[in-house]
């Protein structure tokens, strides 16, 4: 997902396979090898541990992916917390990270922080279950991918949907 959609300029190295069958040879495109991201992990009371585990992999996993990048992590309920920025000079950090929550759930706390925060990412992915406790965010903050864990049926009404399925 990250790496279709952070294109970062044409290049005549890579060439458009597809454009040699139209008579003529395109640019492709060169992918960025840095990114800037904010991820939730939803922590309110219908998450498991095993949910939790899961995603915080997930989180490495798009870390190792990138040569270079900047992280902010958090969790939720019904408010933010142990917001942490992760760069290449801590991933490791990112198996202690220590996830709070518990309660109930409100998807708009993720917006409120940013905003608040000035946090302005190229993208935002949300780990959850899907289970908002009133409306979904500010569809018109940021790109914003939802990851849900336990179920392939929850649509998001805006931004990506994309459906955990544990090994």
């Amino acid at each position: 997902y990250f790496r279709s959609t952070l294109q970062d300029d044409y290049t005549v190295q890579k060439m458009n396979g597809r454009s040699g069958s139209m008579g003529a040879m395109l640019p492709g495109m060169n992918f960025m090898d840095t990114i800037d991201i904010a991820v939730s992990i939803d922590t309110s009371g219908s998450m498991t541990d095993e949910m939790l585990k899961d995603f915080l992999t997930e989180v490495k996993g798009i870390m190792e992916t990138f040569k270079d990048f900047k992280l902010t992590l958090w969790t939720f309920d019904t408010q933010v917390y142990n917001p942490k920025v992760f760069t290449m000079e801590n991933l490791d950090e990112i198996l202690e990270y220590d996830p709070k929550g518990g309660g109930g759930t409100l998807f708009e706390a993720n917006w409120e922080f940013m905003k608040e925060e000035g946090i302005e990412p190229q993208r935002f992915v949300m780990f959850t279950d899907g289970y908002p406790g009133h409306g979904w965010g500010d569809e018109n903050y940021c790109d914003t991918l939802f990851v849900i864990h336990g179920s392939t049926t929850i649509e998001a009404p805006f931004g990506m949907t994309a459906y955990y399925e544990p090994k």
